[in-house]
């Protein structure tokens, strides 16, 4: 005779299997690293450094605007809190965006690093390098021994505002590197996280507002976005939750999944990072 034994499926086993199987599934979804749009993309904990999440996070590409992080980065540290610019011609006549300066105009350092930073003005850009070393090769000469200083071997850059050059380039982890070392700025932070303030030159006063939309991502602080058509869109995002802080760089991306990208990101980086208390800067 056969030893076979009858296994009984009742109501309680069969909840319990159907539990097991969800739990699995779960799990598996927690583990699974999710694909954003953007050709290059990194999260890091704002703290560490540590790399959360990684999509060519180390390969070149074009920064656009964001680049004006470091531009304002070396701003604050150059110029004095009253210290005033003056724009040059060559500066007047960029490329737009732009504040609409004029040859001769007069701005203060604050007043350029909000038109900088909230509404990405390239004429103010070109100011604040003249100003602040001569000449934008002068100021672009800044830039490189900054970041060279930081460790940040795969990033050159050319122009203070991020406009097109095939020698300005950057890395999606050293360009969050970059954002990590402006944010311990008081005076940066403040900046970015302004959405609407007045500015007043020598000619003008003018409200702006911040074009770095703050809706759109939950526990985003502030952030930086660009475009030029090499570089496609890119965005910066420095996001806290709870004691948690990442800052989340994507570029090479289209419009319309820029700030998806940056959630994706930050969501599955704090879902992976350990509770700590946060290091003064």
């Amino acid at each position: 005779m056969s030893d076979i034994r009858k296994i009984v499926i009742t109501p309680l086993l069969v909840l319990f299997l159907l539990v097991g199987i969800v739990s699995n599934r779960v799990s598996a979804n927690e583990t699974e690293t999710p694909n954003i749009v953007g050709k290059f993309g990194v999260a890091i904990n704002a703290t560490t450094g540590e790399i959360l999440y990684s999509k060519n996070a180390h390969s070149k590409a074009y920064p656009a605007s964001i680049t004006k992080v470091l531009t304002a980065t070396i701003l604050d540290e150059q110029m004095k809190e009253g210290e005033l610019l003056k724009v040059s011609s060559h500066a007047a006549n960029q490329e737009c965006l732009c504040l609409g300066l004029t040859a001769g105009e007069i701005l203060s350092k604050q007043d350029a690093m909000k038109a900088l930073l909230l509404v990405s003005a390239n004429d103010v850009a070109v100011t604040i390098a003249e100003n602040v070393a001569g000449s934008e090769e002068g100021f672009a000469e800044l830039m490189n021994q900054r970041v060279k200083k930081w460790g940040l071997k795969n990033t050159h850059f050319v122009t203070p505002n991020g406009l097109h050059d095939p020698n300005h380039y950057t890395t999606p982890y050293d360009m969050a590197i970059i954002t990590k070392e402006a944010i311990k700025h008081p005076n940066v932070l403040k900046v970015m996280t302004t959405r609407t303030t007045m500015i007043k030159t020598s000619k003008k006063e003018k409200t702006i507002l911040n074009l770095f939309k703050f809706q759109r991502i939950p526990y985003s602080i502030t952030g930086k976005p660009g475009f030029t058509n090499a570089a496609q869109h890119t965005l910066m995002e420095y996001l806290k939750k709870g004691n948690k802080e990442v800052i989340s760089v994507v570029m090479k991306t289209d419009k319309q999944s820029k700030y998806s990208d940056i959630q994706t990101m930050a969501n599955y980086s704090f879902a992976h990072m350990k509770s700590e208390n946060l290091e003064a800067r």
